[in-house]
């Protein structure tokens, strides 16, 4: 029975199963994301929340001083702070990896926050040339900003441990011909070790590094690119196209296949959850579509922050935070409806154990040969595992099953 509750919880998406589960219903009391900048850490680190001042807002009862808010990952308050620093309007704001909160400023003026709200001196800027033409839009990834301007230059901070701003080379954009997306591959993920820039332009694609512009024709893409997704090994790119098609390409843009969405409006996020799916987010569903043209959608009524990770895709909201991740293979070894693997027989074993079953004796005989197998599927699932109790119920399966393989008391003993 346990594996039957473990696996409802799961939803099939052709071959591989997912779970979406609630780590926390936040804390915090009259947020609303739709109407803050937000910037979450990655690996479950502090969230940070600021007043959108490019949107028009009620204010209700808040003070009309804009404060910056840090909150930890269930939605309680670390610290806040008046935000009153000059630039012009806040573009975008990111966590690096030391947690420091890297915010950049219309004028190309970088501001950094610690943890604890304090302003990190000295304030740094991203040049005189893109403080002259004003930043519209900046991507951001795990340790450096690439920076779009009115002009449609393009400006970077390959590393925020030594910050240097660079140009780019020229995309030949015009003022009134921005992009309708950009997207950016990091330098680990590149040949040249440099950052490329995406950049969706008219009916196709402009390549951009800090050497050289290459321009892939809408012709070749199917048309012209709404919004791009790379996934974290830098190897695919997820395009949503302005016919409702979304279409996964490698790198050199070939199309592997595409899914053909009911909205041809682009989605407002987009995400690849582990490098198995992605997610598209428009204003009150969330649809993951998997490689086999299928998908799974969620209804939300209020809105989402996706935050990607290494093994799926954080998802928060007013009211919880959830974790979206492709179940991994030893869960399913394990509690799989009708699973025989040698990891679900040792569990099942322990089970048997604790009703004092002579079932649990013949279990083990089934698997001896395959002992080390299932103990180290046991632990490996007690990793992923966020139920404490199902956590300690398979760490106790592994504990059964070593006790009954010499091999791993000859491998461990001293």
């Amino acid at each position: 029975m346990a594996n039957v509750s473990v696996a409802a919880e799961w939803q099939l998406l052709h071959d591989r199963y997912y779970r979406k589960l609630e780590l926390y219903q936040m804390q915090w009391k009259h947020i609303d994301l739709s109407r803050n900048k937000v910037a979450c850490a990655p690996f479950g680190g502090p969230i940070a929340l600021i007043r959108d001042d490019s949107k028009i807002v009620q204010l209700y009862a808040e003070s009309a001083l804009r404060k910056l808010r840090i909150f930890n990952s269930a939605g309680v308050l670390i610290c806040e702070t008046v935000w009153k620093h000059p630039g012009g309007r806040l573009i975008g704001m990111s966590w690096a990896e030391d947690q420091t909160l890297i915010c950049i400023v219309q004028d190309g003026t970088i501001y950094r926050y610690n943890i604890h709200g304090e302003c990190v001196e000295p304030n740094l800027s991203m040049g005189k040339e893109c403080f002259e033409q004003n930043v519209v839009d900046c991507v951001f990834w795990e340790n450096g900003v690439v920076c779009l301007t009115e002009a449609g230059k393009l400006f970077c901070v390959p590393d925020f441990k030594d910050i240097k701003p660079c140009k780019l080379a020229d995309p030949g954009l015009g003022i009134e011909e921005l992009p309708h997306c950009v997207a950016v591959i990091e330098p680990q993920f590149t040949v040249s070790g440099n950052v490329e820039v995406m950049l969706g332009v008219g009916d196709g694609v402009v390549v951009v590094d800090e050497d050289e512009v290459r321009h892939v024709d809408g012709a070749s893409l199917g048309g012209p690119v709404q919004k791009i997704a790379i996934s974290r090994d830098g190897r695919f790119l997820a395009c949503f196209m302005h016919d409702g098609r979304l279409v996964l390409m490698n790198v050199e843009f070939k199309a592997l296949f595409e899914y053909q969405c009911e909205s041809t409006l682009p989605p407002e996020q987009m995400a690849w959850c582990g490098l198995d799916s992605v997610l598209l987010y428009w204003d009150d569903i969330l649809l993951m579509v998997g490689p086999s043209k299928d998908c799974i959608s969620y209804i939300y009524d209020e809105p989402l922050i996706l935050v990607p990770e290494c093994d799926g895709v954080r998802i928060l909201s007013n009211t919880s935070l959830e974790f979206l991740q492709r179940v991994p293979d030893s869960t399913v070894s394990i509690f799989k409806i009708g699973s025989t693997s040698p990891a679900s027989l040792l569990f099942d074993a322990l089970d048997h154990f604790d009703r004092q079953s002579a079932k649990a004796d013949e279990n083990l005989r089934l698997i001896r040969a395959s002992l080390p197998e299932a103990v180290e599927a046991c632990i490996d699932a007690a990793g992923h595992e966020f139920d404490v109790s199902r956590q300690r119920t398979l760490l106790r399966a592994a504990s059964y099953g070593q006790a009954f393989c010499s091999w791993l008391w000859q491998q461990f003993s001293p």
